[in-house]
């Protein structure tokens, strides 16, 4: 939440200085939504801020920040190990913050509607919690989960609205690669895993504001 009014300050403050004839630097609040295959995660959820700055043609580059907040599902299966079935299932929670920097094109005249593509890189910082619970077989499972810094390749193709010379809407598709490094490990039967990778998809949508 502490966040989320940072970010949201800011962009306030970015549209109260006084633009040039031409924008160069835009600032966008935007909310993400990415979905995996379970393995760390279903659904990744999360929010931050995108700069722009253009060059010439079209072309621009790009600085996010983004904080992100989702459950490694079912962290135990990393392990071999099965809950009971009778218990709710536990997962642990894993919050990250990821830096990003991308190039890209937009096509249009910034009236109206236009679209653009990008293509960037990016590092992701988690934070991860332990978590334990009853087996299948009537034991009992005590989890520790690690996860080390992540490299995130990003891609983005998506639509620009234009509201007036200063606001517009963004909405863009995404396509990840992250190179990710969770070990899990069981202090009662010693048994070890770990999660190398995930490629999520998903979408943004984002509010901007030019000066």
């Amino acid at each position: 939440m502490k966040n989320t009014k940072l970010a949201a300050l800011a962009l306030l403050l970015a549209a109260t200085l006084s633009g040039q004839a031409q924008a160069q630097f835009e600032l966008g609040l935007r909310g993400n939504v990415l979905l995996g295959d379970g393995q760390p995660a279903n659904d990744i959820l999360g929010a931050g801020l995108i700069g722009k700055y253009y060059l010439s043609d079209g072309w621009f580059v790009a600085a996010t920040l983004d904080i992100y907040d989702y459950d490694f599902e079912r962290p135990y299966r990393t392990v071999g190990l099965t809950q009971d079935p009778n218990v709710k299932t536990i997962d642990s929670n894993i919050k990250t913050t990821a830096l990003g920097g991308a190039i890209g094109r937009h096509f249009g005249d910034k009236l109206g509607f236009d679209w653009f593509w990008s293509a960037g890189v990016g590092v992701g910082l988690p934070k991860t919690a332990n978590i334990s619970g009853p087996t299948d077989s009537g034991g009992t499972f005590d989890l520790v989960i690690d996860a080390k810094t992540e490299i995130q390749i990003m891609g983005t193709l998506g639509t620009t609205y234009y509201l007036s010379d200063r606001w517009s809407l963004t909405a863009a598709a995404r396509a990840e690669h992250h190179f990710i490094d969770i070990s899990v490990v069981d202090r009662n039967s010693g048994a070890t895993g770990n999660v190398k990778s995930q490629s999520p998809l998903g979408a943004y949508l984002s509010v901007n504001v030019a000066f």
